[in-house]
C-alpha cells in the first residue's frame, strides 16, 4: 500500500514538474545573440552532397501609388487582413459620406468601403455630408486617424 502511494505521488510530481521545466526552457534568452543579422547560417555537407550557393533575397516590387491603382486593387488592398503588427499608412485623402453606424461615425467611401474614424467629435459635425478626410489608416483596425476633414463643395 505504501509503495503504491509513493508511486502515485511520484507520477503526480512528474506530471507537474515536466511542463514547468519545459516552460522555463522556452523562456530562456538565446545563448549568444548574433551580432550580424545578415549572416547566413553555417551548413554542414556530407560526402554525398554537393554544396550549393545560398539563395539570394529578391527585391520586392515597388508598390503602385494609390492614384495609379484601379478601384478593385484599392478595395482589395484596404480589405486585406493584417498579417503581423498593426500597420499605419502615410497620410492620404479619402472621399465619402460621414454616416452613423450604431454608436460610431464612419466614412463610407465611393467604393462602398466603411472606415472607422478616430475623432468622433470632429466627424459628428459632418454627419450626412460628403467630405474629404485626410489622415493615416490603421490597417489592423480599419480606422482613419483624422488629420483634416473638409466638406466637398
Amino acid at each position: 500500500m505504501k509503495s503504491q502511494t509513493a508511486a502515485v505521488i511520484f507520477v503526480v510530481l512528474l506530471f507537474v514538474s515536466v511542463p514547468l521545466a519545459l516552460a522555463q526552457q522556452s523562456s530562456l534568452p538565446p545563448s549568444q545573440p548574433s551580432a550580424d543579422t545578415s549572416a547566413t547560417p553555417a551548413i554542414a555537407y556530407s560526402e554525398m552532397q554537393a554544396p550549393a550557393p545560398a539563395p539570394t533575397a529578391q527585391p520586392s516590387p515597388d508598390p503602385v501609388p494609390p492614384s495609379q491603382q484601379q478601384p478593385e486593387d484599392r478595395q482589395r488592398q484596404q480589405s486585406a487582413p493584417a498579417t503581423s503588427q498593426p500597420q499605419q499608412d502615410a497620410a492620404r485623402s479619402f472621399s465619402g459620406t460621414i454616416l452613423k453606424d450604431g454608436e460610431r461615425f464612419v466614412l463610407k467611401t465611393t467604393d462602398n468601403v466603411n472606415f472607422q474614424l478616430d475623432d468622433q467629435e470632429r466627424a459628428k459635425k459632418y454627419e450626412g455630408t460628403e467630405v474629404k478626410v485626410t489622415g493615416s489608416v490603421d490597417s489592423a483596425t480599419h480606422t482613419i486617424h483624422i488629420q483634416n476633414i473638409e466638406p466637398i463643395a
